[in-house]
């Protein structure tokens, strides 16, 4: 970066991403001048561990006089929080998940027309870079289907004060909020792509304690700009215990291309460290990531995506 340090500003401490966030900004050069939260003691560790001023409302952040707002708000809490900031002008990425159900992305929908603000969300898969090379090395090749699997361990999911994660209206459940890292994988591979129809179903395990589910799956067609066909694509999301897994499975006419993301440096190979990298330089230019018009067709997919598994089960 050029000239003075950016100045990043986090609104919203519902889950683990924006610490990461926090230490990578910090990493590349920017500052962390600022964070609200609902809960006291969560911005107090914020603050310890980040600096930043803690203010007393989302509000406040914009005398701040920030260059980028990292948001990472419940769902319920996204739209407040876009129309407090939407009309200072300042770019606004929120971390998943942005919208859960078809009412909710409605919501987005509105208050995003209403904003001047730059809004932008994103799973920070589409920033690993075995996906990107993926992505690349079939971009010229007609796609004959498609296979995606996110696997994310539920249980922390059903703790009391993430409880909201596994409620299918208020977080979206495992569908949504494992499911949207797929769909976020299959738009790097697929730009675009948009959900046409499809079946699914869900399972959840004998005594298993979500209120959503553990295991699930379509199998869909997807509208893709400039194939001249749908592609077929089978999706599996799954919240069982165990570590994280993320692939994708390409078929083309050369044969299968496939990823499979390592998990176990996720701040490099899960495109942690390439998001807050993104992020920054956007804001240099006044703008975001995965500006909502293309990422529209990622959270309707998963969404969409929920509704038909849901509707199978």
């Amino acid at each position: 970066m050029n000239g003075s340090p950016l100045r990043v500003v986090f609104a919203g401490l519902a889950h683990s991403h924006p610490y990461t966030d926090a230490a990578n900004v910090l990493a590349l050069g920017a500052d962390v001048v600022g964070v609200h939260d609902s809960d006291p003691a969560a911005v107090e560790d914020f603050t310890g561990r980040y600096g930043g001023a803690a203010v007393a409302s989302a509000a406040d952040l914009s005398a701040l006089d920030p260059d980028l707002v990292i948001a990472t708000p419940r769902p319920h809490e996204v739209v407040p929080l876009l129309e407090v900031l939407g009309g200072a002008g300042i770019p606004v990425f929120v971390n998943k998940v942005i919208a859960s159900t078809p009412a909710g992305l409605a919501e987005i929908d509105r208050v995003v027309a209403a904003t001047s603000s730059p809004v932008g969300t994103s799973s920070v898969l589409r920033f690993a870079p075995a996906l990107r090379a993926l992505a690349a090395e079939v971009r010229a090749q007609e796609v004959l289907g498609l296979r995606v699997h996110a696997q994310h361990d539920n249980t922390g999911f059903q703790l009391p004060d993430r409880s909201w994660q596994d409620d299918p209206q208020r977080g979206g459940g495992t569908l949504v909020t494992v499911g949207i890292h797929a769909w976020e994988m299959l738009d790097v591979v697929l730009p675009g792509a948009t959900l046409v129809e499809g079946t699914g179903w869900t399972r959840a395990y004998s005594g298993s304690e979500t209120a959503s589910e553990d295991a699930a799956g379509v199998d869909v067609r997807m509208r893709v700009p400039g194939m001249a066909r749908e592609v077929p694509v089978q999706v599996l999301i799954t919240g069982i215990r165990g570590a994280d897994a993320y692939s994708v499975d390409v078929i083309t006419a050369t044969g299968m291309h496939s990823v499979r993301l390592d998990v176990e440096d996720a701040n490099e190979a899960l495109g942690f460290r390439g998001l807050a990298g993104a992020l920054l330089d956007a804001a240099q230019r006044g703008a975001t990531i995965a500006a909502w018009s293309q990422a529209r067709a990622v959270v309707a997919n998963s969404v969409g995506a929920a509704e038909i598994a849901r509707g199978g089960a």
